[in-house]
């Protein structure tokens, strides 16, 4: 009887120190998070964003569907740059003429630390809520918020407001 009584004692706090390790309380690495399309296999890219409109979405829906929008925003935004790239080449060409610097690699840098200043900011957002059920929620409309504002940046660039 005192054994099972022990056994008992052990499997509770196996399972709860189980439990305080989640996928909700561990780090998380956003770049080997499975794509969206496989979540939502079959769909187009449409019927999708429409689902995401809903109102009475689970959990699981409302994390996939931020990640969602987060994807779609840094394909936008990578669309941007390589747009900003093609431009920033040729007009350090046409400036190394007149033995001005070259902008690009200052550009690739500044996008290295902006990529690296989201990231921090995002996961600091998300680990400072705590254990909670939409933490990837938080975490891919962080994402989606920063990243929107980049390529708004990026878009118009001398847009002061």
């Amino acid at each position: 009887m005192r054994v099972t009584k022990i056994s008992l004692i052990l499997f509770l706090i196996v399972n709860a120190a189980h439990a305080s390790s989640s996928i909700y309380g561990s780090e998380f690495d956003y770049k080997k998070a499975t794509p969206t399309s496989k979540y939502f296999s079959g769909k187009t890219r449409a019927q999708v964003a429409s689902y995401c409109k809903g109102e009475m979405l689970g959990t699981m829906d409302l994390s996939a569907c931020a990640q969602f929008r987060y994807e779609s925003a840094i394909a936008a935004l990578n669309k941007r740059i390589t747009e900003v790239v093609k431009i920033l080449k040729v007009d350090d060409k046409e400036n190394s003429a007149y033995g001005q610097p070259a902008a690009l690699p200052y550009f690739e840098k500044a996008q290295a630390s902006w990529e690296q200043y989201r990231d921090n900011n995002c996961y600091f957002d998300t680990y400072s809520v705590g254990q909670a059920s939409l933490h990837f929620v938080y975490f891919w409309d962080c994402m989606t918020r920063i990243t929107n504002n980049r390529l708004t940046e990026l878009t118009k660039p001398d847009n002061d407001e």
